[in-house]
């Protein structure tokens, strides 16, 4: 009695898991039926900015031989138009950052000295962080540049998996994004190389809720490829949607204090 008792138990067993190896592909089709790859990665590209924002942040960059804090004013209006200027130290007040469409400039006060990045140097580290000016470039972009699908999808969470269009002028031979769909954010967003490795991860967290939206006030950069380096930015203040100056975006306003 006892042996069929036991036989059953594991004949259930087997049956369920052959059920639930066969089923999963459809529970994960059923989760993820009606979501677009595209628009989930714009909202996760995009959500820092608004009609306009502004916002007060610091950046901690944490290199092998050196590390420094910045406190930064942002400002940003649509996906084309985006000022940074650093607050302190004061030994870098005043030093900032100008996006308009695909050109940047860079201002450096010491020297009263405005440059135009050019291509050659989009790949250089931006104020000395883990981004890069190209990431300048192409982060409010990313899904126009790639086509993103749906990898798989369990309760609030979904992984979209982007590769680069046709003749897409992109550092990046893969993106992966994990995102929350409850509160539509992102958990972290992985960047890998044409030979898909692992080159960078970006990591999200101190999740509160901004004007209406969920934001992460904190973002971590970790490089793979130099261990126990990272750029963390925490946000202290952003709003959205608020006025601001006609030529707020000027190459004038790079030398205004």
């Amino acid at each position: 009695m006892r042996i069929k008792i036991v036989f059953k138990y594991v004949r259930f067993c087997t049956v369920l898991i052959i059920g639930i190896y066969y089923l999963t592909p459809f529970v994960i089709a059923e989760t993820a039926e009606g979501l677009d790859a595209q628009a989930l990665v714009r909202k996760v590209e995009t959500q820092y900015m608004g009609i306009t924002s502004h916002a007060i942040a610091r950046m901690i960059i944490k290199t092998e031989s050196w590390s420094r804090e910045l406190k930064m004013e942002f400002w940003s209006e649509g996906r084309d138009k985006f000022l940074a200027k650093i607050l302190s130290p004061k030994k870098e007040q005043g030093t900032a950052t100008l996006k308009i469409d695909e050109e940047i400039w860079n201002y450096l006060p010491k020297i009263d000295r405005l440059m135009k990045i050019p291509s050659s140097l989009m790949g250089d580290r931006w104020m000395g962080s883990h981004l890069t000016n190209d990431d300048l470039i192409k982060e409010n972009k990313i899904d126009e540049l790639y086509n993103f699908e749906i990898k798989k999808a369990w309760g609030d969470t979904v992984v979209i998996i982007g590769i680069p269009k046709l003749n897409a002028a992109v550092v990046w031979g893969k993106i992966e994004y994990r995102v929350n769909l409850e509160k539509m954010v992102p958990d972290f967003v992985r960047y890998f190389d044409e030979d898909d490795v692992l080159v960078r991860t970006m990591k999200f967290d101190r999740i509160e809720k901004v004007s209406g939206r969920w934001i992460p006030l904190r973002m971590v950069i970790l490089p793979e490829e130099l261990p126990g380096e990272k750029t963390e930015m925490v946000y202290e203040k952003l709003e959205f949607d608020i006025q601001l100056e006609k030529d707020r975006f000027s190459l004038s306003s790079l030398r205004r204090r």
